[in-house]
Order: structure tokens, then sequence, then C-alpha cells
């Protein structure tokens, strides 16, 4: 297959903004240090989308600052600029036609990078623009009942309508409307609902047919399918926290509409793409699962948290086919195609552009491709059926990474104390040579329910670049490793949550990555929290830590948060996390602020005076512990800040201090 390059001084050459980088110091061994402000720089290009057409494609681009939408057409090879914002981003884009596209926007460098809730409109020349929804924020007046609408698909036939998910008539419950792109009219279909949805499935004639709902106050989750006689609907499956015989209807099949794709763990622990007759109404057989990995998401907190997978169909918007593949994100990203026309074009890919995840459409003769890995952040390029051939398109998601001068991120299992299998990822430095243990930060994630995925992380890369391991922890509570992994972690924040991340590093002294005279810790949210906790557990392992936006009191993080204060969260968080009252001897054990004492080495926090998932008191809370005790530590507080540096000077100056502070505190090597 032919490889040639696309436009030599295309899109991504014009549209680029010049930066103005730091020239690289050496490093340790002599590896050329990779400024912070490199590494750190957000996305110049995301968002990349083809039109209906496969004519034109939009993204949104770094332009004043912000990210904005521009769209190119690749006939002409010209790009037309759509928005100059300066205060606010484009946050995504959605094509409802060739002429016209869909955005939405929210403040990146706000207090909480989060949607506005706005929905907006544009021809693509820039022409006609049109406000559907009203952001949150209007006029200085802000709407406290967040309200959104989301825009799922195109209609068939249609070049003025899109189908939507709205919370309009209800708060707590999503809604299925048509709605118009010129005027933001909308039409309801969901006339009748079981409650509390949380998401739809509708089929090919757009008859929302099946939902799943939750109810966090009550701690209860359920599933209905509308009756075979369509007069109402039918729970087909209810369960607690406990993620039990879960049953979630994902989409129904184009071209059967009997035919309903589940995401279910009935008679199993993962959650594994199942069949659902809808005219029986009965579970059918598997069609795709693992034994390890979830294919969907539990949705215990309403929304999906770096699980799950989505099933791919053939055809488009007027003529929709079978079901051709899956992609899943297992420990890497994965796509497996039940097509073998597909599998055929996926290895022609993959030979071109070896060593990274490659995504594209077959159903287009001519498609982009994104290829991406650990060490490259995403590069685009034209692949052309009939041609046999794969164009670079010069387009980079951030220009100023040489992937050559990153490290691969690998990933890792160990056994924890209680035998539960742990994964995770391990980074090494350039300078790594086998038998030379090496300096390793331990890094645990947010959440705690999230999950650390393989990818381009700058963070990573930062701490690699600067001659230290990097071991990521999946540790229990990490989302996509099904109901027993997620139900194992509740009530243990401070418990075998951390024992998991400790044993990761035991591991990696005992196979020789790391040297166990010089570790750290390092993490944010949770992480930070986790810090804290890893430097309680083991005072005679780690010589520093850096504790940013972390909870730092159990009972403060109870009495402090809004969700928990005042929101439906409050219920399941005491059957998830504990409470104060109830768990008063484990809360005192496991919070840093109680356990100061035992932290033999210096910490660095960084906190945010706006942040409203993690109160600044958690902040003020571990510094007066620290000061009271007299234990060593560093301070970062910005005030127009919140939940992790958003804007770029702040963000800027706090790796700036990382760097430093991880230098200063790390041992040479013997």
């Amino acid at each position: 297959m032919k490889r040639r390059e696309f436009l030599a001084a295309g899109p991504g050459a014009l549209m680029l903004p010049g930066w103005a980088l730091a020239q690289p110091a050496n490093g340790p061994a002599g590896v050329p240090l990779i400024p912070v402000e490199t590494l750190m720089q957000r996305s110049a290009y995301r968002n990349l989308v083809l039109s209906p057409s496969g004519k034109l494609f939009a993204a949104t681009i770094a332009l004043n600052g912000r990210q904005n939408l521009v769209v190119v057409d690749l006939e002409q090879k010209k790009p037309t600029v759509l928005t100059r914002f300066a205060e606010s981003d484009v946050n995504t884009v959605f094509w409802a036609s060739d002429d016209r596209l869909l955005y939405t926007t929210g403040d990146q460098q706000g207090i909480e990078f989060r949607g506005d809730g706005g929905l907006f409109a544009i021809d693509r020349d820039g022409q006609n623009p049109r406000t559907l929804v009203e952001p949150l924020v209007l006029s200085g007046v802000v709407r406290f009942v967040y309200r959104a609408t989301t825009v799922l698909r195109r209609i068939k036939g249609s070049k003025d309508e899109v189908l939507v998910s709205a919370n309009d008539r209800s708060a707590d419950s999503q809604d299925i409307y048509r709605m118009n792109v010129y005027n933001g009219r909308k039409s309801l279909l969901s006339f009748d609902s079981p409650g509390h949805v949380l998401r739809w499935a509708v089929d090919s004639d757009l008859q929302p047919r099946a939902a799943v709902s939750g109810d966090m106050l009550t701690k209860r989750w359920w599933s209905s399918v509308r009756s075979p006689d369509g007069k109402g609907w039918v729970k087909v499956a209810e369960w607690n926290e406990q993620l039990r015989d879960v049953v979630i209807p994902s989409v129904f099949d184009p071209v059967d509409p009997s035919l309903l794709y589940v995401t279910s763990n009935v008679g199993r622990d993962t959650l594994a793409f199942a069949k659902y007759d809808t005219k029986a109404m009965k579970l059918g057989e598997v069609v795709a699962g693992t034994g390890r990995y979830d294919l969907g998401s539990f949705l215990l907190l309403g929304d999906e948290l770096g699980e799950g997978g989505r099933l791919l169909f053939g055809g488009d918007d007027d003529s929709p086919g079978k079901l051709i593949g899956l992609r899943a994100n297992l420990d890497r990203p994965t796509t497996v195609w039940f097509d073998e026309t597909a599998a055929r074009l996926q290895k022609t890919i993959d030979t071109a552009l070896p060593d990274s995840y490659n995504v594209f459409d077959p159903s287009l003769r001519r498609t982009l491709v994104l290829s991406r890995s650990s060490t490259n952040p995403g590069a685009y390029y034209w692949f052309d059926q009939d041609k046999r051939t794969l164009e670079d398109t010069g387009i980079r998601v951030r220009p100023w990474i040489d992937p050559a001068k990153m490290v691969p991120m690998q990933a890792v299992t160990w056994t924890a104390p209680d035998g539960m299998k742990i994964e995770g990822y391990l980074t090494l430095p350039r300078n790594y040579k086998k038998g030379t243990p090496v300096p390793l930060v331990l890094h645990p994630h947010g959440g705690p329910w999230a999950k650390d995925n393989w990818g381009f992380n700058p963070e990573v890369q930062f701490m690699a670049n600067r001659g230290y391991a990097v071991l990521q922890p999946n540790f229990r509570g990490s989302t996509g490793y099904g109901a027993q992994h997620l139900r194992s972690s509740y009530k243990q924040w401070g418990g075998t949550m951390i024992d998991d991340m400790l044993s990761g590093v035991q591991w990696a002294i005992d196979q020789g990555y790391a040297d166990k005279n010089r570790l750290g810790v390092y993490g944010a949210s949770y992480g930070g929290y986790s810090t804290l906790m890893a430097m309680v557990k083991r005072p005679d392992w780690f010589k520093w830590g850096i504790n940013y936006v972390g909870v730092t009191d159990m009972a403060v993080h109870q009495e402090t948060q809004p969700a928990q204060k005042y929101g439906d969260f409050a219920e399941l968080a005491k059957a998830l996390n504990g409470d104060a009252r109830a768990d008063r001897e484990m809360f005192d054990a496991t919070s840093p602020t109680r356990q100061v004492a035992r932290i033999a080495a210096p910490v660095f926090h960084a906190y945010g005076g706006a942040d409203r998932n993690v109160d600044i008191a958690n902040g003020t809370a571990i510094k007066s512990a620290f000061d009271k005790a007299g234990k060593p530590y560093e301070w970062m507080f910005v005030g127009d800040e919140a939940h992790g540096y958003r804007q770029d000077k702040n963000s800027f100056e706090f790796y700036h201090r990382f760097e430093r502070f991880m230098a200063a505190h790390t041992p040479p090597a013997p």
C-alpha cells in the first residue's frame, strides 16, 4: 500500500499557532530534558470529524488561546474558521448535515472544566449562527438546575432535524426529542417514561423502546423495555450497588427491530454484550465478552468513567447495516471485527502504521484514520480503499511532541496480599538498563471509580523524561474489571485499595525496575489521598510525596462535598465510602490529617480555592496538621482555580515546582 503526504502545507501547517518553546537541556544520562511547557501545552487539534459526504471535516483548533471551530473543504483544500472565541472553548462538534454543524461550549480554563449546557448551530461557511439551547450562565445569571441537550445522531432523510436527549421535562430524567437545527424547536418522542432515565435505546423508526434508569438516593437501578403490544413498560432487570444480574440496554439492531443489544453480567462477573429478544422478552446469547474486562459501564455514578465498549454497524445514516464489530477498552484499546473485509482493512492499516491503535470507518470508501499510541498523542491519515493509499494529512493532535523522544507504556500485573489480580501500567525512562533499578513514582489515579488507560499521558512522559519509572495501578475500585473488583473497594479507601498500590511497588522492586531507596508518590484527588495514605502505611519507603487537590479527611470530605451534602449521592456515598457517624473509627484510621505523625518525608500540597469536588477545607486541614506536627512541606494555593489547575500559568508553575521538589528529595544513585 502506498503512503504519501496529503498536504505539504495543508490545514495542519496553516492553522497551527507558532509555539516558542524552550530549548531542551540534558537530563539523566544525557537524555535531553523536554520542557514542561512542551509536554503540558494543550492539544492543537481535537474533535476531528468527517461530514456525512466525507468531503469536509471539522475540528477544534488552538486559536486565541482557546479551542475554536474550523471546517476544511477537502476538494478545495480550503479552511474556514467558524468561531474566534477568546473567553470560552468549543467542546464538542457534530455534523447535522454537510451544510450545518452543531457544537457545544464550555470554559476549559475556568473554575471547573465542564460544558455550560449550551448548544449552538452554524452553517459550514460561517453563516446563520443560532443558539439552539441557552447555556447555564447567561448574562451573569446562573441556572442551578443542570439542564442540557445531547445530540445522539442524524435522522434518516432529514437535513433539518437531529435526534437528541434532554432533561427538559424532569431534571432527573432524560427524554428523547427530534430537534430542528435551524430554530432549536423540539418534538417529544418519549411521551411516557419509566422515570429516572439515564439513557435510552431508540430503534430505527425513532421509537424509544428501552431505557436504563437510576436513583442514587435509593441505591436502585433498573432497565425497562416497551411491552410487545406497545402499551406499557416491562421492568426486565433491577439491581443495587452490589451490581448483580445487571442488564443495560445498549442499541437496537438496525436490521432486526426486535433485537436489542444489551450489556449484562447475568451468570457472570463482567459486563458482556448480549442479545435481548423484545418479542419473547428474554435475554439471549452473549455476542462478545471477556472474563477479565467489562464491555460496558455499570453506570453506578450515572456515566462512563474510562471503561466499556461500543458496537459497530455497517452502512450509514440512511442505510444502516448489520453488526460488524466492536471497540473496547481492555488493557489496551482494542477493535474486534466480525466482518472479514473490515478485518482485512484493519490489518492493512496496522501493517502500515505499526505499534499503534488505528481507528477508521470501514463503511466509507475514503476515511480518516486516527493513529495513536502511548508515545504518539495522535496523527491523522486518509485511507482510500479503492486506490489502496494511505495519505498523511499533516495534522497532529500535539504537533510539537516528537514520538521518537517519548517512551512506551506497558501493561503489567501483580497480585495483591489477599490474592486479587491487579493490573496497571509501567513506563520506564530512556536511561533504564536491565539490572540497574531506577527511581520510581507510584502514580495512582483519581476517582477512585475511574481507570488509567494505555495511551499518551503527558504527566507520565514528564516524570519518565526526568529519569523516573512510573507505575499507574488500577487498584480495586478502578472501573472496567467486573462487579467483584468494584465491590471489593467499598469502604476500603484507606485499606485494601492502598495495599493494592503498595504491592505493585513491591512487585516493581522485585522485578528490578525500582530502586527501593528512591521511591516517590504523586496523585490528584483520590490519588492525592492515596499519596498521603501510602506515605502513612510505608514511611520507610517514600522519600517524597505530591498531594494535588487530594482528600485529606474522610469526615471533612463527607461534610463539604456538595454531591454528598446536598445531592442524591449522599446515601450511595455512605455505602461506597463509609459514614462519619457509623464508621467513625475507620474514618479516624484512614484520614491522613489524623495520621500525619506517621509520615516521614516531605510533601508538596497544591489546592484551588474554588474546588467544588474536594473542598479547600481538605487543604487547610492537612496544612494545619503538618504545621502542628512540625512536618516539612511545600504549599501552593490558587484562589480562582478548582479541581486541578486549568490556566496555563498556574499549571506550568505547578509542574515546575513538581520538578524541583522531586529532584530535591530523590537521593542520588548509589
